[in-house]
């Protein structure tokens, strides 16, 4: 494992998740792993108010491109007119809503996604603390991995590790 911080915390994308379950939204971003090289990814973003517990949410935000800062650069309009106040949240000095790049966590589930591992990321605001969950499976990987955890830095760094203990070389 490398002693260098792979920036986790940094990501803007994972800044707007977590922002997103301090809402009470429930909010995912997902994609299937590609099965050729010619294959286009699909990435899918979606945030929902759940039942449970009252956000300012009015309806479902759902959006599909090619890459997930796409994704995300298209839900940013849908969230505000959905009813959420875009305005003032802690995501946005890392990930400004014209540029919406992608950091070191959502490179990684993208180069997965290329290896044909299909990944799947939520920031569930219906957890009494706001939880994550992170689901990769396919391609080389023989069994559906799962973590969970209360922040998104750590459920990556158990990742990393469990796919580097499975051979994959993840280039990080």
């Amino acid at each position: 494992m490398p002693t260098t911080d792979p920036g986790f915390d940094r990501d803007g994308i994972l800044h707007l998740l977590q922002w997103l379950a301090e809402q009470s939204v429930v909010a995912s971003i997902s994609a299937v792993g590609k099965s050729s090289l010619t294959d286009e990814p699909k990435w899918v973003f979606r945030a929902a108010s759940g039942p449970s517990v009252p956000s300012d949410l009015r309806q479902n935000v759902e959006t599909e491109e090619s890459t997930a800062g796409q994704c995300v650069c298209m839900a940013l309009p849908l969230l505000k007119e959905a009813g959420l106040s875009m305005s003032g949240g802690s995501w946005i000095s890392g990930l400004e809503e014209l540029d919406c790049t992608e950091g070191t966590g959502v490179l990684v589930l993208d180069w997965l996604v290329e290896q044909g591992v299909s990944v799947f990321l939520k920031a569930d605001g219906e957890r009494a603390t706001p939880g994550w969950t992170l689901i990769v499976h396919g391609g080389a990987l023989p069994d559906i991995l799962r973590f969970d955890g209360r922040q998104a830095d750590g459920c990556f760094r158990r990742m990393l590790l469990d796919l580097r203990g499975q051979g994959l070389a993840v280039p990080l």
